[in-house]
């Protein structure tokens, strides 16, 4: 595997496809359980989760598919699932497809999906796309050679982003969806919006300050995305694309208007998401590999 620009965009679209999925199942789960007009509305802002998650996860298999370029190093991977992290995840995007687009295609035939249905298909989509989450940052933390990407904080951190990146992905479609009832029915998400990006936030402070503290390897990595040659990318998208200008807009609602700020707060979270990957990969790729994990003994 190269750690190009395709593999940045496929953990970016599997981690978003996956957390828009967890997000509107997580909804709709809650008004199946216990239905009230507020769980109704939740549920009705959070349907095009249902085509936006498989879309972009059928788009992170392409992805995968032409990063590994050769059909011999697809093929290993179908026959030999558990022989790699990597070939664990491609599985995983496979199944939560197959299990998020029967459901997709079973609510446009019958509204509301049936309840046995609705759990038979979805429960297991949920577990996929857990999954899958927490996979696009077990990817890199498995690697041992690379201390930058060598932490279970990395794993923690991805999750946390996948499901802010989720949420935009739910919200921008509720926006493009153009009704007023969708973008009433948003005040959920919009909550969660501010509080999801508070969690990754916090993860991402701890993450940085837990490899400032580390390996030499490991600091040269923060180094180089808080004052190095990373350092524009870093605190631009990241932080303030990121993290900033949605905080702002959040709490300038009023002044923005609702359909603009929900666009502008959703397209910073998603840049900052596709960005944390970029100086992830780029910050690890560019410290220097520990001699004793490459050849153990030396």
């Amino acid at each position: 595997m190269v750690f190009g620009w395709y593999i940045i965009a496929y953990l970016f679209a599997a981690g978003a496809g996956s957390g828009a999925f967890f997000v509107g199942f997580s909804t709709c789960l809650w008004d199946v359980a216990r239905q009230s007009p507020a769980s109704e509305r939740a549920a009705a802002s959070v349907q095009t989760a249902f085509y936006s998650a498989p879309a972009l996860c059928l788009f992170a298999v392409l992805l995968l598919m032409l990063d590994l370029g050769n059909p011999n190093r697809i093929l290993p991977l179908v026959l030999n699932p558990f022989s790699s992290v990597i070939g664990v995840g491609a599985w995983l995007l496979a199944l939560f497809i197959v299990l998020s687009v029967a459901l997709a295609i079973a609510s446009l035939g019958a509204r509301p999906v049936p309840r046995p249905l609705f759990l038979l298909l979805g429960v297991p989509a949920l577990l996929c796309a857990v999954g899958i989450m927490s996979y696009t940052g077990v990817l890199l933390s498995s690697l041992v050679s690379i201390d930058f990407w060598h932490t279970p904080w990395l794993v923690a951190l991805f999750v946390a982003s996948s499901l802010t990146a989720g949420t935009a992905v739910v919200v921008l479609g509720a926006v493009l969806q153009g009704t007023p009832t969708a973008l009433r029915n948003l005040s959920g998400p919009w909550k969660a919006f501010f509080v999801l990006t508070l969690i990754e936030a916090v993860l991402l402070v701890v993450f940085m300050a837990v490899q400032a503290t580390g390996p030499q390897s490991a600091r040269d990595g923060v180094q180089l995305l808080v004052a190095g040659g990373m350092a524009p990318t870093f605190w631009g998208a990241v932080v303030v694309a990121g993290f900033v200008a949605p905080w702002t807009v959040h709490l300038a609602k009023r002044l923005v208007g609702p359909s603009a700020a929900l666009v502008i707060s959703s397209a910073g979270v998603l840049v900052g998401a596709f960005a944390l990957r970029y100086c992830i990969v780029g910050a690890g790729l560019y410290s220097p590999l520990v001699l004793s994990s490459v050849a153990p003994g030396l």
